[in-house]
């Protein structure tokens, strides 16, 4: 065998609910899992032969039975690839876990809470690993069973890439994949995808989650598909998420309406996501300079946005355009609070302007009314 076919994911976390989003954290919840299902159509439709899961495929052991029996259906509608799993801090092989509690498909093995690896002699291929037996695993130095050279040696693991071993999420360092003898290594638990490295002589990735779950993990979210040999590793980001979760900074300055500034955004998010815009969960950040005058409501914006795309939240950072100097000499409360501000601001040193600029410009927000309880 001189390469074998491989899909790698991570992450899923299925089960989990994005609660920001109410009413629709429900069907929300579903559509990781039919994620999932893309996952397993994606690695038959394309000949896979190994598929791999480096950890976190529940969000808990403590996820409902149908969730489970719909997992283990799909895996059985694929008999001929072969299922590694890892399992991650979020679901370990306790005896909790699905995969102690209920007997899994045939071709689905799972690597132990030791070091271990699944042989596939008619692939040519072994791969190693270790599951979480608990929610926190210390890392080690060195595997403790060597690859053999006859065949192709991947790794599918949970854990974090460190300098050092001081991770509770099993740390994993540069002189651990030196030493591995791996000529990929799959990895899980950062839900950032990375590009595929290598360090000495094994190529290594985290593929990320592939649908995102929160602000955290912004962009595009899929699996790594393609080939691993002996000495070379040709995978190819596959996109596959359902939504997107983006965040997007708008400058606003010389628009004196809520209503014009939602115009603004739609028409933004079309321009830059033609295809799918509706669909995604934004981010928007307001910037940019506003008149004294100008009234920003932020909950009529999201209503408004909220009735194009499927979710959005907004954040006001604009900048008030004012003559500072005008109001300081104001015989008021406010003209006061804006000469001692600018007292502080003209006295303090380069890291500390900054602060108090933005505290400038909250106040004089709050001296008009509009703060909203979230921008404190």
């Amino acid at each position: 065998m001189n390469s074998v076919k491989i899909l790698h994911t991570a992450d899923l976390h299925i089960g989990a609910a994005e609660s920001f989003l109410g009413a629709r954290a429900e069907s929300r919840q579903v559509e990781t899992l039919i994620t999932f299902e893309k996952i397993i159509n994606t690695a038959r439709e394309n000949s896979v032969q190994i598929l791999l899961i480096s950890g976190d495929l529940f969000n808990s052991n403590d996820v409902s039975k149908a969730l489970i029996d719909r997992v283990f259906e799909c895996f059985s509608s694929i008999p001929d690839i072969k299922i590694v799993y890892a399992a991650g801090n979020h679901d370990p092989l306790s005896l909790d876990s699905p995969f102690k509690k209920y007997k899994t498909p045939e071709n689905v093995f799972v690597l132990e809470t030791k070091d271990c690896f699944v042989e596939f002699s008619d692939l040519g291929t072994r791969v190693y690993g270790k599951s979480f037996k608990e929610v926190y695993m210390q890392g080690v130095a060195r595997f403790s069973l060597d690859t053999d050279p006859n065949f192709i040696n991947i790794m599918c693991i949970h854990g974090e890439l460190r300098s050092d071993l001081g991770s509770d999420y099993n740390s994993i360092t540069s002189e651990f994949i030196q030493n591995s003898g791996m000529d990929y290594i799959a990895l899980g638990h950062i839900h950032k995808r990375t590009d595929i490295s290598k360090i000495g002589n094994t190529f290594l990735s985290y593929c990320g989650c592939p649908e995102g779950q929160g602000f955290d993990e912004l962009g595009e979210k899929g699996v790594y598909l393609g080939t691993v040999s002996k000495g070379d590793c040709n995978l190819q980001f596959v996109p596959l998420a359902k939504r997107l979760h983006l965040c997007e900074s708008i400058d606003i300055s010389g628009v004196n309406s809520s209503a014009e500034i939602s115009d603004i955004i739609i028409n933004y998010l079309k321009q830059k996501y033609p295809d799918n815009y509706a669909e995604n969960l934004y981010k928007i950040i307001l910037t940019g300079e506003i008149s004294e005058e100008t009234v920003i409501s932020t909950p009529e914006i999201c209503s408004r946005l909220n009735s194009a795309v499927y979710f959005a939240k907004v954040k006001n950072q604009t900048q008030l355009k004012i003559d500072f100097e005008l109001i300081s000499r104001e015989k008021t409360l406010k003209g006061i609070f804006v000469k001692n501000m600018l007292a502080r601001i003209d006295s303090a040193e380069a890291q500390e302007k900054q602060k108090l600029k933005a505290a400038l410009d909250l106040g004089l927000k709050a001296f008009s009314g509009e703060v909203a309880y979230d921008e404190t």
